[in-house]
């Protein structure tokens, strides 16, 4: 393991989860004021899914022949980039294809990142560093979300801006500071890729996919279903439902992400020590269903945001458990596998925010309830089927 890449890549996903979150606060304030009806809001959140699904796994095989570091620049330069035509954008069409696009990009960063952590680590230090990983992710992200609501509060245009500069900055800095992993004499040609949009087909990946893996695939999905469900109408819910403004939303959303961190840092080593990843898996899975069911039937604000942060900080921890057991599962070509994982956790992301957008207008909070639900459905599944971790 090399420590100063290790070091590097967290300092560095920190000051890109910030970027990556500023525009969230901001983004009803855009809805709102191109009068768009609130189902837009979930058919944004699924455009950029969209785009993860079919270039998740064309990403993730081409860096595992042809390198790492190029791609996580082009993955987040190019997302900068659709971010300021997203935020410029006064057509719903060209603004559909702005998310299409920043799908398509940010997600070359999301897998690249992911199975260069995994080149970097051992078994025996993955659930650790990847809790690192998890931990300044979900700070950057939290704190993101604050500076876009600050920056925005009187002209969310100005978050879009600082977004694509800051995206520009870090994608050099990227190039600059990370060193490569993958070398051409190691370089395995067994795995063509296919890029071909249109014919994604899993059966091209029966030989890395196995039954836990396809388990842990489907549970994937339901997570991302769930966690989206409530991510494109929790911003919506506060800003139009309460009538909070962006600054608020911000500061709520760093401070969750704060619990969320230090969940991370203290709670997910404590996790790996006393529990198995099977067990960590099924009982993290119950507590973030609870918590969303909370959420979704608490009429009172006090126990509402804190079922939230509960939520938030469970579900911090709930991605490096779940990562390192597909870490683990994976035998090599982990970067394929990484783009894979991204396209389950993309439909996950397309069906939630769709159907999200959908039962909004018939109940504010439908949204909640129906991620509650989909996790429960996840845990039944594994309290049913036994994944066999090594």
């Amino acid at each position: 393991m090399k420590k100063k890449s290790v070091t590097s890549l967290l300092i560095l996903a920190l000051l890109i989860q910030l970027v990556l979150n500023m525009a969230h606060p901001v983004t009803p304030v855009l809805i709102r004021s191109l009068g768009l009806p609130s189902i837009m809001f979930g058919i944004f959140f699924a455009s950029m899914s969209l785009g993860n699904f079919f270039f998740s796994p064309i990403w993730g095989g081409l860096s595992d022949t042809k390198g790492r570091v190029k791609f996580l620049v082009l993955g987040l330069f190019g997302y900068g980039v659709s971010q300021l035509g997203f935020g410029f954008a006064t057509n719903p069409i060209l603004i559909v294809i702005f998310r299409i696009l920043g799908g398509a990009f940010v997600t070359s960063y999301l897998t690249v990142s992911l199975a260069y952590l995994t080149d970097i680590t051992t078994k025996d230090n993955r659930l650790k560093i990847m809790s690192y990983y998890a931990a300044v992710t979900t700070i950057g992200g939290s704190l993101g979300s604050l500076l876009g609501g600050i920056l925005g509060n009187t002209n969310y245009k100005v978050t879009f801006v600082w977004q694509f500069i800051l995206a520009v900055i870090l994608s050099l800095a990227l190039y600059l500071v990370l060193e490569e992993t993958i070398q051409k004499k190691k370089i395995k040609a067994n795995i063509k890729l296919n890029i071909k949009l249109n014919t994604f087909s899993f059966s091209k990946y029966k030989d890395l996919l196995n039954k836990n893996l396809l388990v842990v695939m489907i549970l994937i999905m339901m997570f991302f279903f769930s966690s989206t469900s409530y991510n494109s109408s929790i911003n919506y819910y506060i800003e139009s439902i309460l009538n909070l403004p962006p600054t608020f939303n911000g500061v709520f959303l760093s401070i969750a992400g704060m619990v969320g961190f230090l969940a991370n840092i203290i709670i997910t080593p404590i996790i790996g020590k006393k529990f198995t990843k099977e067990v960590s898996f099924k009982y993290i899975t119950l507590i973030l269903a609870l918590s969303m069911m909370l959420v979704g039937l608490s009429k009172n604000l006090v126990i509402f945001f804190g079922a939230i942060i509960l939520f938030v900080a469970v579900a911090s921890v709930y991605v490096p458990v779940q990562q390192n057991i597909v870490s683990t599962l994976a035998k090599e070509n982990y970067g394929t596998l990484m783009g894979l994982q991204n396209s389950a956790k993309a439909v996950g992301m397309v069906i939630g925010s769709l159907f999200a957008g959908a039962i909004f207008d018939f109940g504010e909070k439908l949204p909640f309830i129906a991620s509650a639900i989909m996790l429960f459905i996840g845990f039944v599944i594994l309290m049913k089927v036994k994944i066999e971790v090594e």
